[in-house]
C-alpha cells in the first residue's frame, strides 16, 4: 500500500528484468485513500518465483501476499445472464 514500497519493489524487479504492471493506481488516487482501494504490483506466473525471492532478498517479503483469483458464480437463470448470453453468441 505504500507508493514508497511499491516503487522500491519496482525498481528491484525492473534491474532484475522482470517486468511489473502497478493495479488499481488511478482508483486509489481517486478515492484519496490507500486503505479502501490498494494498489497492488502484478507480474506475470511465469516470473513468480524469482519476483519472490528477489523482493525477500530486498527486505520486502513481509509485504508479499498470493492471491487466488476469484470467479464469480455464473448465474444461468437471470434476465441479465440470458441478455448477455443472446448478444455474445454467434450469429446464424
Amino acid at each position: 500500500m505504500n507508493p514508497v514500497t511499491l516503487n522500491f519493489a519496482q525498481a528491484v524487479l525492473k534491474d532484475a528484468g522482470i517486468e511489473s504492471f502497478l493495479f488499481d493506481m488511478n482508483a486509489s488516487v481517486l478515492d484519496g485513500s490507500s486503505t479502501i482501494v490498494r494498489r497492488r504490483l502484478m507480474i506475470i506466473d511465469e516470473d513468480e518465483t524469482d519476483a519472490r525471492e528477489l523482493l525477500n532478498a530486498a527486505g520486502l517479503g513481509k509485504e508479499l501476499t498470493f492471491e487466488e483469483p476469484q470467479t464469480a458464480p455464473r448465474a444461468t437463470n437471470t434476465f441479465l445472464s440470458k441478455l448477455l448470453q443472446t448478444f455474445s453468441s454467434k450469429p446464424k
